[in-house]
């Protein structure tokens, strides 16, 4: 009887011992998808604190003039890197012409080095713009973009209180005390312009939170810190740029059709700037005459003529990233001339012309024409939910208005430019997993939005 019961046992044990098995593989994978998540979570908020900007040198890791700050940023990305091969993607790409235009621009950057009249300066963050992209390319593949847009925030708020605490607390550091900007905050960063910005997309991110989650008070409390920040540091233009995305937000979450053609919106303003760029070429002016009104936005646009001045000697490849205000002979010339010196362009749009020439510029706007039609494509077959689309438009829409006076584009590690490059990668993916229900909606046209209301309404 005993040999009977050990003989109907074994097969028992042998049919549950790979079920067994499978358990503690599946068991073991999630454990080690949940640590490197941590990890990837952990290094991000270290990013989203360390690469807005520079901070003040005495509040810098290794002083005046060390770029500390961003070899703690790179390695967080190198991080990043390795952990997401631990983590189990979320999204895949789809490969098509819009994607390979992008990869094809910022190739173009990364290789610029290559004939850069300064190598020594470009290469340096020609690499650095490579493990960042390469870091937020991979980052949007295994981290949900909820999780990605909160852990962004919580960086920006810590920087934001921080900000506050050293203006009132240490004003020698974090007040301006110089001729043109006395009184003026500039926080824990070395510029006003800096901290301006900073809250203007800190008071974006608060307010897309409260629109999208409950409404929180530690989202109305990053808010309020926001305004302060942004107000403070006398940014006005920054406060109405966010106004102005949060206000394209709100429409777009009421509006499918008006977020769609939002999507376009990054092209035309890149067609704009064309426009802009080709007035200041052809009347040589060190300003621009709108309306039959003389601007200089606070002699931007001498900055802007001076590097215009030199596009000609490379008009197709330009100078390489970090390779034209990093010449003497510019800084010279334009020392003679205005006696004082910035080394940034203070124009997004001009950046990519004088850095890639003709030839990047063309790709970049080309890019955004298809990254508009992808954005309405992955709308319409519903990949990902409505707030999502409608908070990578809107971001977008405030990084490409910024940017007519600010230089964000080709920054190597400024983590509003990694933002805009996770929105753009984000929008040429697609999940691994649909959500229940998106073939269902993406297989059905969409009822014009009148009638989508009333059925709304209805129920």
């Amino acid at each position: 009887m005993r040999r009977s019961n050990r003989a109907l046992i074994l097969p028992i044990n042998e049919e549950l011992a790979p079920r067994k098995r499978t358990y503690l593989r599946q068991a073991r994978r999630k454990s080690i998808d949940a640590r490197a998540r941590w990890v990837i979570r952990i290094s991000l908020l270290l990013i989203a604190v360390l690469l807005n900007g520079d901070f003040h040198p005495a509040l810098s890791l290794g002083g005046e003039g060390s770029a500390a700050q961003q070899y703690v940023g790179l390695l967080c990305w190198l991080i990043i890197i390795a952990a997401s091969f631990f983590a189990t993607p979320e999204l895949e790409m789809e490969w098509s012409v819009g994607l390979y235009v992008n990869i094809a621009f910022y190739v173009t950057a990364i290789l610029s080095f290559l004939w850069s009249q300064n190598p020594e300066a470009s290469l340096p963050k020609c690499l650095a713009l490579a493990i960042v992209l390469f870091g937020a390319w991979r980052l949007t593949l295994v981290m949900d973009w909820e999780e990605i847009g909160r852990t962004a925030h919580d960086g920006l708020f810590i920087v934001g209180v921080s900000s506050i605490f050293v203006a009132l607390a240490v004003p020698s550091i974090g007040v301006l005390d110089n001729w043109q900007h006395a009184g003026q905050w500039n926080g824990v960063f070395i510029s006003k312009q800096t901290l301006g910005v900073v809250g203007a997309v800190q008071l974006f991110q608060a307010s897309y939170l409260l629109m999208s989650r409950a409404r929180s008070p530690y989202y109305w409390l990053s808010a309020a810190v926001a305004v302060i920040c942004v107000v403070a540091s006398g940014s006005r233009g920054g406060g109405a740029l966010a106004i102005a995305a949060l206000v394209s937000l709100y429409i777009m979450r009421l509006s499918p059709g008006f977020a769609r053609m939002m999507a376009y919106a990054p092209f035309f303003m890149g067609l704009v700037a064309a426009a802009l760029i080709a007035d200041l070429l052809y009347t040589q002016n060190r300003y621009l005459v709108i309306f039959g009104v003389a601007l200089d936005f606070t002699e931007r646009t001498f900055i802007w003529q001076h590097a215009l001045r030199f596009i000609w000697s490379r008009p197709w490849l330009g100078y390489g990233v970090n390779g034209f205000w990093t010449l003497d002979w510019v800084k010279s010339l334009y020392l003679e001339r205005y006696s004082w010196f910035l080394d940034n362009y203070h124009n997004g749009y001009i950046n990519i012309l004088v850095e890639t020439g003709f030839v990047g510029y063309g790709l970049f706007l080309f890019g955004y024409l298809c990254f508009g039609f992808r954005a309405n494509e992955i709308a319409r077959r519903g990949f990902y939910p409505e707030r999502y689309t409608s908070f990578g438009l809107a971001f977008t829409f405030l990084l490409f208005l910024i940017d007519f006076t600010e230089t964000f584009f080709l920054r190597s590690t400024n983590f509003r430019t990694t933002m805009l490059t996770m929105i753009l990668a984000m929008t040429f993916a697609r999940p691994v997993a649909p959500a229940m229900g998106a073939q269902q909606r993406s297989a059905a046209p969409l009822a014009p939005h009148s009638r989508r209301l009333r059925a709304t309404k209805a129920t």
